[in-house]
């Protein structure tokens, strides 16, 4: 669930970075480099930054552990917890699970209405599409795969549409080609509908409508949507005029001009040649209102956005670190059940550190080899200049002030020359209810 959570918000983030870059840098944007940006942005919003937490800490090592020192504090929770097989579930954990099955139930629920949607409409305008005998077909895709070098011939129909051209299929795509239009505006048609096969746009909008799904209740979703769809038409009408005449340029956009009105038949996954009136008439505005953009205000804008990407990714130190807990030895206090917090009696693995029992020392160094040494937290710098660290776990054994005990095991290294220790993050606690620990004071 805090995945999901931190998900939403780090996609959320670097779309209104990518708003405020649109804004700031849009006379050094072409079409393409939005839409291409936009597509990095949906991606944010389901591959979390999870897998650069530790790189991350590597870089700002100093700083996260002095931090994560002075903050050691609480319990591990159980929902940052994996072992073999279930791990004992307090209230907190079942209230996440609880609201993570709503989340997933009405994501199912909009997709699987999406789809259902999507395949009654596909369903019927292949029940009513015509065999397309025009006989300049062949001629136009020849032209059009030879000019833009498209290797790509999908199948065409006809529509019974005066003015609505579409393609559908992302594995066998179908052009739906509109019943009227003039004989120099068949070219443009198939290259715009060849251009969104070739680029896989059809394929974007797929993976769209999952995002959108998934992340139903964030509005900035439904603002990326829009803007996704409405560049993946610009875009694709920027790739189409690229190297044309300005005569060429004019039919493309009177056949955009035509298209305006008629019927909307508003198909999920699939690229259409219309849109909106007003939609129609900015993409028009901007085929006249391009203008060639240099290669150095295109780097610009290219390390500004990678920049904000980068920024967006520390969102990576906010992620839960998971501890892997050997599952024959995980143990529930069952005095837990009303505090949201379990203990830990005995070893974790996998590098998440060594737990003993035997407690020599009120602080003590326990060394991969399960050595015991007393700590020494003194000047790193006073016995020897070059330091030979072991890894290991500092325990700490503090009396509850009952009789009982707490021992707070810490990430550590040690110096096998001087004794040096490095304290760093807290692991995790382990209560016990009857101290029996009879440990030995180090002056």
């Amino acid at each position: 669930m805090k995945y999901l959570l931190l998900m939403t918000f780090s996609g959320s983030g670097l779309l209104v970075g990518y708003l405020c870059w649109e804004k700031l840098l849009g006379k050094s944007l072409t079409q393409c480099m939005k839409y291409r940006a936009l597509m990095i942005v949906m991606l944010v919003y389901v591959m979390p930054w999870a897998g650069l937490r530790e790189g991350y800490r590597s870089i700002f090592g100093p700083f996260w552990r002095m931090g994560a020192i002075a903050a050691a504090k609480g319990i591990v929770n159980a929902a940052d917890i994996k072992t073999e097989e279930s791990v004992y579930q307090t209230e907190e954990y079942q209230l996440w699970m609880l609201v993570l099955a709503i989340w997933f139930a009405i994501a199912i629920g909009i997709m699987l209405v999406r789809i259902a949607r999507y395949i009654a409409k596909r369903n019927a305008l292949h029940a009513l599409a015509i065999e397309c005998g025009d006989k300049d077909l062949e001629k136009a895709m020849a032209c059009v795969r030879e000019s833009c070098q498209y290797k790509c011939k999908p199948e065409v129909a006809w529509t019974r549409v005066d003015n609505e051209t579409f393609t559908l299929g992302i594995l066998k795509p179908i052009i739906f080609l509109q019943k009227k239009y003039d004989k120099k505006e068949l070219y443009w048609i198939l290259k715009h509908e060849m251009t969104h096969i070739v680029r896989k746009d059809l394929l974007v909008k797929l993976f769209l409508e999952f995002v959108c799904c998934l992340h139903w209740f964030n509005p900035f979703i439904y603002l990326l949507e829009q803007k996704i769809r409405f560049l993946c038409e610009t875009s694709c009408d920027e790739f189409v005029i690229k190297g044309c005449t300005e005569e060429e340029c004019r039919v493309y956009m009177a056949l955009l001009d035509e298209n305006k009105g008629g019927n909307k038949l508003r198909i999920p996954f699939s690229s259409a040649l219309k849109d909106s009136d007003e939609e129609i008439e900015k993409r028009i505005a901007l085929m006249k209102g391009r203008r060639n953009i240099k290669h150095r205000e295109k780097i610009i804008a290219i390390g500004v956005f990678g920049l904000l990407v980068f920024l967006d990714s520390l969102t990576a130190l906010a992620y839960p670190k998971v501890y892997h807990v050997k599952n024959a030895v995980t143990e529930a206090a069952e005095d837990s059940l009303g505090g949201g917090n379990f203990w830990i009696n005995d070893c974790t693995e996998d590098g998440y550190g060594i737990f003993s029992d035997t407690i020599l020392y009120d602080e003590q160094f326990v060394g991969d080899d399960d050595q015991i040494y007393p700590t020494d937290f003194s000047n790193e710098t006073k016995v020897c200049s070059l330091h030979v660290k072991m890894p290991g776990v500092v325990q700490m054994h503090v009396k509850d002030g009952a009789a009982g005990c707490i021992i707070e095991i810490y990430e550590a290294s040690r110096c096998a020359k001087c004794g040096m220790v490095w304290k760093g993050e807290l692991l995790y606690k382990v209560r016990k209810d009857l101290c029996v620990h009879q440990t030995v004071s180090v002056e």
